[in-house]
């Protein structure tokens, strides 16, 4: 797949050229300072180096002075032997000056030289400038330093001696030394060029991985794509392949999620239409037929009037359960108050008990709950809501066991003392696995051999009983959970936050 660089759509330059570029930028700048540095170092090892021979010269000088005399000196140049001539290196020049400041003698290596422009040198002068080096233009003009000189006073402030050294080798030496950085500071950064591109283009890799990644969702919609991540301790880019992986993971999650919850939606409303379409069309049937005259007999009609009431009742339930589910997925807030479970399952049973008055009911108390150690039974939430639970518990049971099989409804405390419980055990045929995977879907019903209508209404649920359970569980911060009865049967276990445990006020 071809890659669009970044700066194409944003405009700016690359990553890699402003790494590159910031590269360069602090090496040049490094190498500017490290070579400017030792460019100082030199001038000033130079500098020293013509001060010490400004102070040996003034110190042979001196000598001479004392073995020839001063007046020999006076006497002008022509008194100076050319062996002394000879001697006076070629960047050197030597002069004396009268007490006034007259000059007295020139001695200089290079003849066709100029002079250096000194100020007048008395005695008041030279004492000032005496002992400290300073450097002075020549007498062509050039008010660049060229000279470097030391003044000294002659003892018995007979005169002014003055040496002066051309710094012109110095300067070429100097410049030399830049001339050559510069070529090296060149050298280095073209080479810093090849070798950083390499270099960046390998680091920044991973951010390839990362942009190949994003290109291939953004173009096929694929959020199976990951980051390949190397290394145990990863490096700054692996820590965000390694956090977009997440976020990647995240939204795949949130997309399956959305299509698997708009799958039940939709499965939710066809469901819906065609529970709610079946009573329809039976009471429109019973009612053609009525309309019809088809029967006449007065105990035909009251069947068929029973018949048009009990397919009411199954779509007024069916609504019925439809609002109940639709305010909970609206997460509207219930009364939370203590609600002891024992009444609750009783006035369940009793229900049940209208319904199928032969069916064999127990309630048994769990021996944990209500000890001297171990608190009741009580949790926080709903009463209405809650012997709905049960209510609905009760009457999966009677519809899906055979007439006269056995149902228990225990009540108590877990072991850890935070939870209430409250089960329903049958002795019926139980679930299959496939059927413990859906149970608690909307509209799902088991096996229809396995499904009886109620007694007195003749209907046999609209399959929203346990989804009901379920949410109403769920929105008390609970679990309801099926596990099979040993020796055969099903067994529905709800547990709800005991009063003591849980927050004060509404729950959404």
């Amino acid at each position: 797949m071809s890659r669009r660089p970044l700066r194409a759509r944003t405009g700016g330059a690359s990553l890699r050229a402003r790494l590159l570029v910031g590269l360069l930028v602090l090496a040049g700048f490094g190498l500017l300072g490290a070579h400017a540095a030792s460019a100082a170092l030199l001038r000033g090892y130079l500098t020293s180096q013509i001060d010490d021979g400004l102070n040996a010269t003034h110190g042979q000088l001196a000598t001479l002075e004392q073995q020839q005399g001063i007046d020999l000196l006076t006497r002008g140049d022509a008194t100076v032997s050319d062996e002394v001539r000879g001697e006076i290196p070629r960047e050197l020049v030597i002069e004396y000056h009268a007490p006034d400041g007259v000059l007295w003698l020139r001695l200089s290596g290079a003849r066709d030289a100029a002079p250096p422009a000194l100020p007048k040198l008395d005695l008041a002068a030279a004492r000032e400038l005496a002992g400290q080096p300073f450097e002075v233009g020549s007498t062509n003009g050039d008010r660049r330093p060229h000279y470097r000189v030391l003044v000294r006073v002659i003892p018995g402030d007979k005169g002014v001696a003055v040496v002066a050294v051309d710094t012109a080798p110095r300067h070429a030496t100097v410049r030399r030394l830049v001339l050559i950085e510069l070529v090296v500071t060149l050298v280095v950064l073209v080479v810093l060029v090849l070798l950083g591109r390499g270099v960046v283009r390998l680091a920044l890799r991973p951010l390839d991985d990362v942009e190949d990644t994003a290109e291939s969702i953004i173009s096929g919609g694929d959020l199976s794509r990951r980051v390949p991540v190397t290394g145990s301790q990863p490096s700054e880019i692996g820590r965000l392949a390694t956090t977009l992986n997440t976020m990647l993971g995240q939204i795949e999650r949130a997309f399956r999620q959305r299509a698997d919850s708009e799958a039940r939606l939709r499965r939710f409303v066809a469901d819906a239409s065609h529970e709610l379409r079946t009573p329809l069309a039976g009471i429109r049937g019973l009612a053609e037929l009525h309309r019809q005259g088809a029967v006449r007999d007065e105990a035909e009609t009251r069947r068929l009037v029973g018949r048009i009431e009990a397919e009411a009742t199954r779509m007024s339930l069916l609504v019925d359960d439809l609002l109940l589910l639709a305010r909970m997925d609206e997460e509207r807030r219930w009364r939370r108050e203590p609600v002891d479970l024992v009444p609750v399952a009783v006035e369940a049973m009793e229900s049940a008990r209208a319904v199928d008055p032969h069916r064999p009911l127990s309630l048994v108390i769990l021996p944990e709950s209500g000890g001297d150690d171990v608190p009741p039974a009580t949790v926080l939430g709903d009463e209405v809501r809650l012997h709905q639970v049960a209510a609905n518990l009760l009457g999966n049971a009677l519809t899906h066991t055979p007439p006269g099989t056995p149902i228990v409804v225990r009540v108590g405390v877990d072991d850890g003392l935070r939870h209430g419980l409250l089960e329903v055990v049958d002795r019926g045929p139980g679930l299959t696995p496939e059927q413990v995977e859906r149970v608690f879907e909307r509209f799902y019903r088991g096996d229809p051999a396995r499904t009886r209508p109620h007694s007195r209404t003749g209907y046999s649920g609209t399959g929203l009983g346990l989804s009901i359970v379920d949410a109403i569980v769920t929105a008390h911060r609970g679990r309801v959970e099926y596990r099979p009865t040993p020796g055969g049967g099903a067994t529905f276990r709800v547990t709800l936050p005991l009063a003591g445990h849980g927050e004060d006020g509404d729950t959404p």
